[in-house]
């Protein structure tokens, strides 16, 4: 039920959206050129996000990292030009971490180390100002900087407990941790800044390197949703992606 609730509230999301944009460009149309492209990559943390107080000996490593990124850009002179960016990410890290607690086992409680490891993936999405210098004739540099937010996510993993006193692993301890698909109520958000190198062929295709800096600030507290135990607080973020495009010009 909540699946199917949560798909229903994204298609509604998605029509109100495509008819806003549909409104947009055909009452009051972006008069500068536009461009449409395609990254993949890798992200990494590079302050770890908060698992909580009792997660010790925290590990992330780098993930996928893939995009779709449309820009809108308007000429100043003939070497610069100012516009604005909107992309929408995949984004997936690898974790692991570890939390004393207890466990009863017989008629005793004690005390063990729960060991979790997972992968965690973000649906993301990013909106930029963005100014650009040309060199030459075929490579434009640009940087960008806005916001972030976050409103889905999922990730799927396993947990296992060892006593703490031998690190002997407990029988039956091994549980799967799995998150397909959750609909993120406080939309983790935070600050997005990214700098770009574009290698033009001719005036329309293009290939870029891009790298961004994403600072979460989790503006609207701790909880992702209902029923979940796992934060998605602070932590920055590298991104950087090859990339290839197209743009229309005006």
């Amino acid at each position: 039920m909540k699946k199917t609730t949560i798909i229903l509230f994204a298609l509604l999301v998605m029509g109100g959206v495509a008819n806003a944009q549909y409104y947009y460009y055909n009452t009051r149309p972006w008069d500068g050129n536009k461009s449409y492209s395609l990254h993949v990559g890798t992200d990494f943390s590079i302050t770890p996000r908060n698992f909580g107080e009792t997660a010790t000996d925290l590990v992330a490593t780098p993930g996928l990292a893939a995009s779709f990124r449309y820009e809108g850009d308007k000429s100043i002179n003939e070497r610069l030009s100012w516009g604005y960016q909107v992309e929408v990410n995949y984004l997936a890290e690898n974790f692991s971490y570890n939390q004393a607690t207890t466990r009863t086992i017989g008629n005793a409680t004690v005390p063990v180390v729960k060991h979790n490891k997972f992968n965690w993936w973000d649906g993301e999405v990013d909106f930029r100002l963005s100014f650009a210098y040309w060199i030459g004739d075929n490579i434009e540099l640009q940087a960008a900087a806005g916001i972030f937010v976050t409103p889905i996510f999922g990730l799927n993993g396993e947990t296992y407990e060892t006593l703490a006193s031998s690190d002997v692993e407990v029988a039956d301890s091994r549980k799967e941790t799995k998150v397909p698909l959750m609909f993120n109520f406080n939309f983790n958000t935070g600050i997005s800044t990214m700098i770009q190198a574009k290698y033009f062929f001719n005036e329309n295709f293009y290939v870029s390197l891009s790298a961004r800096d994403n600072i979460g600030l989790n503006l609207f507290g701790g909880a992702l949703s209902e029923g979940t135990d796992y934060a998605n607080q602070g932590g920055q973020r590298g991104i950087v992606m090859i990339g290839v495009g197209y743009k229309f010009i005006k």
